[in-house]
């Protein structure tokens, strides 16, 4: 609610229209305008109109404004500020990792184009520093001081950045944030444009890289988020020709000794991880590792009785687990008893069926194509040629099985003849599509509790995805080229990953199934106005009043759930 307010100066009093609210349970004025003395407030009566403002600025406020909020509600900025504490005069080492992060999410792209966003936002009056602070180059030196040339010959336990994610797993154990119970392992790799000639680069090597960018350099980044709330808690980047199974060993040894140090006992923690890790030697560590861990299990590697299980023998799921059934057998796998799960979601086979049907109508317009092309006059294809062509077509998902195609030669010239396998697809149908076998060390959960657990992996391929596509914060392209600015740009996106999580978490509060990319985009519509007022009388400076963008029932919702209201304060000068 308005009111109106005199205030002293001299012999004079002045008048303001202000708004209170509520921040930190604590009554506080949140917005105040300069009305003047009580003739010019007269005249303003007199002539029924406001003073005209000179300009208008727009900034970006929701997203920037959110992600600071977290950053500071979280107590991950205090800690960034006791890691590398700022000089006396301009920004620290903190603020250029944070903004880096939250750049990432908002407007990503090179250092040299920060400044000019940094400008448009709402963190320029927050954070009071000039944009020309944010230049490529003072990024540069301030990524050196966190990680100086001289850290590359550190252990572990000396070196700042894996002090750092110490640190924050500490941080999120105090503030209860973490659940402890579940945390989800995954690995993944991006491709860099680092040159072939730079032998100054480790990390970046060739191999298969799972976005199809084969024929460049890629590094490798094993990563565990809290299974519930999403956080990141532990990252890893490593060479780029390295294989996911090779890089586990690697990763269970930086896992277990930041529950050690964190005093989380290990029997109380489950890892949970995909087939592409489950190999015998990593099942070895993690028996003599002492944590509970649960894995998909390669189809082929599960007893056919048991996966192919007609799926009205499998007990549906509780409502928690919508179109999900699921049933736990003990099994022997690598020469132990552990518990399997044969998991079959309705959901997940409906995207499966529509993914193979589509991949089946191009594949046999291909292969008629090409049969019609081999009956030309002039056709010169060879044996290994027209193979090799037909197994590229033929190797998605299912599709070998699915069709079947012959290859004989008649007169000089080859003749290709396929179709249809019916009963092969019939099978598919009842005895694959949404379905998923698990297995775990923990004999003594049912099998819905380790179908559940398991959805914490689908929370690290989801983050994956975000950071691929960058609707949730663009990793690429990655403008480093040296190991240790690699590793720090790795620091800051996973960084910023958990602060989208902890903004995500508290917005769910308003709206329970609000996405991760409804989230950001709700949050970029909120925009603030910077309205410039001319000075009142001939001395003083101009006035600037800061005004929100009208905002939806739902972006107003989640303003409030974020507490947004506490940046949206009046500076005047």
């Amino acid at each position: 609610m308005a009111s109106l307010i005199k205030k002293k100066k001299g012999n004079r009093l002045y008048y303001y229209l202000v708004e209170s609210a509520r921040v930190d349970g604590k009554p506080r004025i949140v917005h105040q305008a300069y009305l003047g003395t009580a003739e010019k407030v007269a005249e303003l009566i007199e002539q029924k109109s406001a003073p005209v403002p000179l300009s208008a600025t727009l900034r970006d406020f929701g997203l920037p404004g959110a992600l600071w909020l977290a950053a500071k509600q979280s107590g991950v900025w205090p800690l960034l500020e006791s890691l590398w504490p700022a000089p006396r005069s301009g920004p620290g080492p903190a603020h250029y990792l944070l903004l880096a992060a939250i750049h990432r999410i908002c407007d990503p792209g090179p250092k040299t184009e920060v400044s000019s966003w940094y400008e448009r936002t709402l963190l320029a009056s927050e954070w009071g520093f000039p944009s020309e602070r944010f230049t490529s180059q003072a990024f540069w030196d301030a990524f050196e001081q966190i990680l100086p040339e001289s850290s590359e010959t550190l252990t572990p336990a000396e070196d700042p950045l894996d002090q750092a994610q110490l640190r924050l797993l500490g941080l999120w154990k105090e503030k209860h944030l973490v659940g402890r119970r579940l945390l989800a392992y995954d690995t993944t790799n991006f491709y860099t444009y680092i040159a072939s000639t730079n032998t100054r680069n480790h990390l970046a090597q060739r191999g298969h890289n799972k976005q199809g960018r084969h024929n460049l350099r890629q590094i490798g980044l094993s990563y565990v988020l809290d299974g519930e709330s999403g956080l990141s808690l532990c990252h890893h980047v490593y060479p780029g020709n390295v294989a996911d199974v090779e890089e586990f060993s690697v990763a269970l040894a930086r896992i277990l000794r930041l529950l050690d140090q964190n005093q989380m006992t290990r029997d109380t923690v489950t890892l949970v991880f995909d087939k592409g890790t489950a190999a015998l030697d990593n099942t070895v560590q993690l028996q003599e590792a002492g944590v509970g861990w649960i894995s998909a299990l390669p189809w082929n590697q599960a007893p056919a009785e048991l996966r192919e299980r007609a799926t009205e023998e499998l007990p549906p799921c509780s409502a928690e687990q919508p179109g999900v059934r699921a049933v736990a057998e003990k099994l022997l796998v690598h020469g132990q008893e552990y518990l399997a799960v044969v998991k079959y979601s309705a959901p997940f086979a409906a995207e499966q069926l529509h993914s193979v049907t589509t991949s089946i109508s191009r594949t046999l317009q291909s292969l008629r194509r090409f049969s019609k092309e081999l009956n030309k006059p002039r056709s010169r294809w060879t044996e290994e040629g027209i193979t090799r062509k037909i197994q590229t077509w033929l190797s998605g998902q299912f599709l070998a099985d699915l069709i079947r195609y012959q290859l004989e030669s008649r007169d000089g010239h080859w003749r290709l003849q396929f179709d249809f396998d019916q009963a092969a697809f019939e099978r598919l149908l009842g005895r694959r599509l949404g379905r998923t076998v698990l297995l775990t060390n923990r004999m003594d959960w049912t099998a819905e509790q380790v179908v559940t657990g398991y959805d914490g992996q689908q929370q690290v391929e989801r983050v994956f995805r975000g950071l691929k596509d960058g609707e949730w914060l663009a990793w690429g392209p990655m403008h480093h080229w040296t190991d240790r600015k690699i590793r720090i740009h790795a620091f800051y996106c996973m960084l910023g990953i958990s602060l989208l999580q902890y903004v995500h978490r508290q917005a769910k509060a308003a709206w329970s199934d609000l996405s991760m990319e409804q989230l950001i985009e709700e949050l970029q519509r909120i925009q603030q106005f910077v309205l410039l007022y001319p000075r009142q009388g001939e001395k003083g400076f101009p006035r600037a009043a800061y005004v929100l963008s009208k905002q939806t029932l739902a972006q107003q919702a989640l303003a409030k759930a974020l507490k947004l209201d506490e940046l949206q304060v009046t500076h005047r000068g």
